[in-house]
C-alpha cells in the first residue's frame, strides 16, 4: 500500500515553537486557573474561619499553578514539588468547601473530593511529563559533559594499568579492574536496551524502602556521595572479562557510546521518559545520565584502590591509551 508523504502526524507529535501543542494548552489552562484563583481571594472584609481556609487554599492553588507554569517554561526542578503541592491544595480546598456547605450529604462531599483527586492526578501526571521534558532539554549538555569527564578519567587510569593489575583483586570479595570494566559495560548495555524498548530491571526494594532511598539516598548519590554497599543485579554482574586493559578501554568506550546514543535518541523523541534503576526506581533521563557518571566515578575509586594496594613497576601496555 502506498503511503502519502503528506500524511498527518499523530496529535502527540504536533509542535509549536519547539513545544507540543498539548503543552501549550496545558500551560494556558494552568495560567487561567492561576488568574482565576488569585482573583477570587481578594480581601472582602471579615470572613468566617472556613471561608478564610477556603480563601487560603485558593491562594495556594493559584500560586502553585503559576509556579508550575514558570517552572515548565524554564525547565526548573522546583516545578515537580509544586505539582504535588498543587494537588494537595486542590483536594484539601475542595474538601473544606464541600463540608462547609450547610446540610451537604456526606456522599456529595466524598464525590467532590474524588472528583478533585481525579483532576489533580491528571494534572500531576501530565505536568510531570512536561517538566521532565523541559528539564531534560535544559540539562542535557551539562549532564553529557559531566559523564564524559568521568569516563575520560576512568579510561586514563585503566589505560595505565599493567596486565597483572588488570586481573588483580584487592581482596577475595572485591572485583578486579577487569571485572569492574565488564560490570560498567553490562550496565551501559542494559540501559541502552531499555532505551530501545527492551525489558527494564526489576526494582529490588519495596515501597517504604524505595521511598526512603529516593528521598534521602538518591540526592546524595547524584551529588557525588559514596555509594552504599549493595549487590548488583545478576544481569549486571561481571562474567567473562576481556584479556587486557586495552581491550577493556575499547569495550567501555563502545558500550558507553552506544548507551548514550540510544538514550540521546530517546531524549529527542520522548524527553519525558524514565528508565528503571534497581534501587532508586524510575529515573528521568537527565538523572539517569548523572547517575551513570557517578557510577563510573564510584568504580573508578575502586580501581584506584587496586592500584594503591598493588603498585607496579612494570611498563604499562602502550596500546591501552
Amino acid at each position: 500500500m502506498r503511503v502519502s508523504r503528506f500524511a498527518i502526524p499523530p496529535l502527540r507529535d504536533w509542535a509549536l515553537l519547539g513545544r507540543p501543542v498539548g503543552e501549550w494548552l496545558y500551560l494556558a489552562a494552568m495560567s487561567a486557573n492561576a488568574v482565576n484563583e488569585l482573583r477570587n481571594v481578594m480581601p472582602q472584609g471579615s470572613l468566617p474561619a472556613t471561608a478564610r481556609a477556603v480563601a487560603a487554599g485558593q491562594f495556594l492553588i493559584g500560586a502553585t499553578s503559576l509556579g508550575v507554569v514558570v517552572a515548565t517554561i524554564l525547565g526548573l526542578r522546583a516545578g515537580l514539588r509544586l505539582l504535588w503541592l498543587f494537588a494537595f491544595a486542590v483536594c484539601s480546598t475542595v474538601a473544606i468547601a464541600s463540608m462547609s456547605v450547610t446540610g451537604a450529604p456526606l456522599t456529595d462531599v466524598a464525590l467532590a473530593v474524588l472528583g478533585a483527586l481525579g483532576i489533580s492526578s491528571a494534572v500531576v501526571w501530565y505536568g510531570r511529563r512536561r517538566l521532565h521534558a523541559a528539564i531534560t532539554h535544559r540539562l542535557w549538555p551539562a549532564v553529557l559533559s559531566d559523564h564524559a569527564a568521568a569516563a575520560d578519567a576512568f579510561v586514563a587510569d585503566v589505560g595505565a594499568l599493567t596486565p597483572a593489575q588488570w586481573l588483580m583483586r584487592p581482596n577475595p570479595e572485591a572485583w578486579s579492574p577487569a571485572e569492574i570494566t565488564d560490570h560498567l559495560a553490562r550496565t551501559y548495555s542494559q540501559y541502552a536496551g531499555e532505551a530501545r524498548g527492551k525489558n527494564a530491571l526489576r526494582i529490588r526494594l519495596r515501597w517504604p524502602q524505595l521511598w526512603l532511598a529516593r528521598a534521602f539516598v538518591k540526592p546524595r548519590l547524584l551529588n557525588g556521595a559514596p555509594f552504599p554497599k549493595a549487590k548488583a543485579p545478576r544481569a549486571l554482574r561481571p562474567g567473562t572479562v576481556v584479556a587486557t586493559p586495552a581491550d577493556g578501554v575499547a569495550l567501555f568506550r563502545a558500550t558507553g557510546a552506544a548507551c548514550l546514543r540510544d538514550i540521546g535518541l530517546l531524549a529527542e523523541r520522548r524527553p519525558y521518559r524514565q528508565l528503571v534503576h534497581p534501587y532508586l526506581g524510575a529515573l528521568p533521563l537527565y538523572d539517569m545520565v548523572r547517575f551513570a557518571a557517578q557510577h563510573v566515578r564510584h568504580h573508578h575509586r575502586q580501581l584506584l584502590a587496586v592500584v594503591a594496594t598493588h603498585p607496579s613497576t612494570e611498563r604499562p601496555d602502550v596500546n591501552a591509551s
